[in-house]
């Protein structure tokens, strides 16, 4: 498992993409999607474990290009 850490959110923050992203890449349901831009936008950090580096980093990658500031924790 590689852990994703998103830490905080940069202006125009794409949140409906955020959401649409962690349900497609990452198979979680859309009430728990929801919940976690909700907590980003409340200044909370949310870890997600991922299984496989690949799907990590293209994880990362495009919720970088949504306007999340995030990094892969070692």
């Amino acid at each position: 498992m590689v852990k994703v850490i998103l830490e905080s959110w940069r202006e125009g923050l794409q949140k409906v993409a955020l959401s649409k992203l962690q349900n497609e890449k990452l198979g979680m349901s859309l009430a728990d999607c929801k919940r976690n831009v909700d907590m980003l936008l409340d200044d909370h950090s949310i870890i997600l474990e991922i299984e496989g580096q690949i799907i990590a980093q293209e994880f990362l990658v495009e919720a970088d290009r949504l306007g999340v500031n995030c990094k892969i924790l070692e």
